[in-house]
């Protein structure tokens, strides 16, 4: 997994993670949040406020938190105080235990 920080200075951090076929980038506030890809579908994390979520889309690109529990998507959330203010680098490890679980990979 190789993290980089902004290359324009931004608030934010690139990810590529090839062990789990993955790539997304985190960043913001009140929500901290990531958005990318992990084996072609989409992924989402949210935290705010007192814990984080992590979504990965169904085949008909549908979340589970969306409301589509019955499906082949994927879904994870936990407690962290004051998770609004999480650090950027805390929600990529978090971030990365998910792909862990989800994609069967405890390699990276």
């Amino acid at each position: 997994m190789e993290v980089q920080s902004d290359p324009d200075g931004l608030d934010r951090l690139l990810v590529d993670a090839p062990e789990f076929d993955a790539v997304f980038e985190v960043y913001g506030n009140c929500p901290v949040q990531g958005f990318g890809t992990v084996l072609g579908r989409e992924l989402y994390f949210r935290a705010r406020p007192d814990g984080w979520s992590f979504d990965v889309a169904d085949r008909a690109s549908h979340f589970p938190s969306d409301g589509y529990w019955d499906s082949d998507g994927f879904y994870r959330e936990g407690e962290f105080p004051n998770a609004g203010w999480m650090p950027h680098r805390k929600a990529v490890t978090l971030i990365k235990c998910c792909l862990q679980e989800y994609t069967g990979s405890h390699r990276g």
